[in-house]
């Protein structure tokens, strides 16, 4: 399978990317939701949306999907909602092909060279990477970032800095099948 795809979930904007390694084409998107109140009912409705709308694009076979892990200091906010969309996210990504996770670290390395790199840097970063692809904010950068780290596992010629390759080659991606 050719198709890399790139996932970096969040409870307000996520970024998705997706990659056919076979053809080149590129296609992102982000998806947002607002929170329609604190009861159990109304954060379940805004986990469901988020996942519809990630993956309503998305075909039911991919050959990798890398996705950003919620960065584990983040106290603030709404914890338990971020840990379920991902697990939710990841478990139907699962069904679609394997799922590589990443560290914020990794997927700013992976777009930069660097692991401390903020948002703004990857997002130049990715855009000068991809000059012909809508990036519109660092949701859909870093998204497009994983992609092309999944892109780049399946086959596809990837020219990184030796940080960026360092940081490829210690990725947990799946066995060759």
């Amino acid at each position: 399978m050719s198709l890399a795809l790139g996932v970096d979930p969040s409870l307000t904007c996520t970024g998705v990317a997706l990659i056919d390694t076979t053809t080149g084409d590129t296609s992102t998107w982000r998806v947002k939701t607002v929170s329609r109140g604190d009861t159990l009912a109304a954060k379940r409705a805004r986990l469901r949306e988020a996942i519809a709308g990630i993956l309503a694009p998305v075909p039911p076979r991919l050959g990798v999907t890398v996705v950003e892990v919620p960065h584990s200091a983040h106290q603030f906010g709404a914890q338990n909602e971020r840990i379920a969309l991902y697990w939710w996210l990841v478990d139907q990504l699962m069904a679609r092909g394997p799922v590589v996770e990443v560290a914020p670290s990794q997927r700013a390395k992976l777009a930069t060279g660097r692991g401390n790199a903020d948002k703004k840097a990857v997002l130049a970063a990715v855009r000068a990477a991809h000059p012909g692809v809508h990036v519109p904010d660092d949701n859909v950068a870093d998204a497009l970032a994983m992609a092309d780290a999944g892109a780049h596992w399946l086959g596809a010629t990837r020219d990184y800095l030796p940080a960026q390759a360092d940081v490829h080659a210690r990725i947990a991606w799946p066995p060759a099948a």
